[in-house]
């Protein structure tokens, strides 16, 4: 196998031939298609069911799909067979590994062979995938069967508890100085404007029952934020090393020009961060127009790219993190003598 390199870079990350990247793209492709298969199935009615049937029915098939996603391997191994490349490769690490007989030794070697992407993601990694493709189709399920007429066919008690707390941590105009962790105002955007025009004003909007429906989505996405930022992080975490963000990482600063650099890039990871934490968790009406309009839903997606660089911030600040508990520690041990 090639070398592993902290410097890589892009190109030689994208030619290389370590058995995660090769893993990940399959496992990637195979989640993709049955993601397009939920994309093209999700939301078909059944002329004789109602509302709230066609949503049970939908529901099952989408649990179908997210349990599709969550084996990868084992669409691999029916595509593929046993005899499969990829579990080839792997199989010939492991029979490396088997030849180190002592049993330390070869726990160090499987830890940095993983660490260097010289084997096959883990089931977490693996899981965490299926779970951001999954997300994505609940999102299609909600946005076609879960509303009906800009209203919800299903609303529950619980349903019903979950958009009353976003109801009594609201800010409104005019401002409600005990209601200040969500907010709702229609600003000049357009998707706003859409939503002026269809609804008058904030009130009316929140007062009908397309705003129950828009605000237990926003519930919905404020409750998925860390579950989506923690499954993005898993599923990146090696990439990001492998893709050259080592170059940038404080763990690596030996120099003053190194650390100015590093400083640098924290005000921009540290903005992008600010704007989509504060995007995703305050802004009530950044993906409601994707509720009424399908063509919107995809437009919107691009906002999703947020979700990136806020998983690149957390690797890039968790690196400051290791870098001053160096230093912390280095000076402990300087005065210790």
């Amino acid at each position: 196998m090639k070398k592993f390199s902290d410097n890589e870079s892009i190109q030689e990350w994208i030619t290389s031939n370590r058995l995660y990247e090769e893993y990940l793209f399959f496992y990637l492709l195979i989640c993709l298609f049955w993601f397009f298969v939920g994309l093209f199935s999700i939301g078909i009615r059944i002329p004789v069911f109602n509302d709230m049937q066609n949503l049970a029915f939908n529901t099952v098939w989408f649990l179908i799909l997210c349990v599709a996603l969550s084996i990868p391997k084992f669409w691999y191994f029916l595509i593929k067979g046993r005899h499969g490349q990829l579990f080839q490769a792997t199989a010939k690490v492991y029979e490396t590994l088997g030849r180190i007989e002592d049993v330390e030794q070869r726990e160090q070697v499987h830890k940095q062979i993983t660490s260097n992407g010289k084997l096959p993601p883990n089931r977490l990694e693996t899981l965490s995938l299926a779970f951001l493709f999954a997300f994505i189709l609940f999102d299609i399920l909600y946005t076609r069967c879960w509303i009906r007429d800009l209203s919800l066919v299903w609303q529950p008690d619980w349903v019903n508890m979950c958009i009353g707390w976003v109801h009594n941590n609201l800010a409104m105009p005019p401002i409600s100085e005990d209601r200040q962790i969500f907010n709702l105002y229609f600003s000049g955007n357009s998707a706003d404007t859409k939503l002026k025009q269809q609804f008058g004003n904030e009130w009316a909007f929140l007062a009908s029952p397309f705003g129950d429906a828009a605000m237990f989505y926003h519930f919905i996405r404020v409750m998925m934020f860390v579950p989506i930022l923690a499954a993005l992080s898993i599923v990146l975490w090696k990439p990001l090393k492998f893709m050259g963000m080592q170059q940038i990482d404080p763990r690596n600063i030996h120099s003053v020009m190194s650390f100015l650099r590093s400083c640098a890039w924290s005000l921009i990871f540290g903005f992008f961060m600010a704007i989509g934490m504060w995007g995703f968790l305050t802004n009530t009406t950044w993906f409601t127009l994707g509720l009424i309009d399908q063509e919107a839903w995809f437009d919107n997606l691009y906002i999703n790219g947020l979700y990136l660089f806020i998983v690149f911030g957390i690797r890039f600040f968790y690196g400051w993190l290791v870098f001053w508990k160096n230093v912390f520690l280095k000076c402990v041990k300087r005065f210790s003598y």
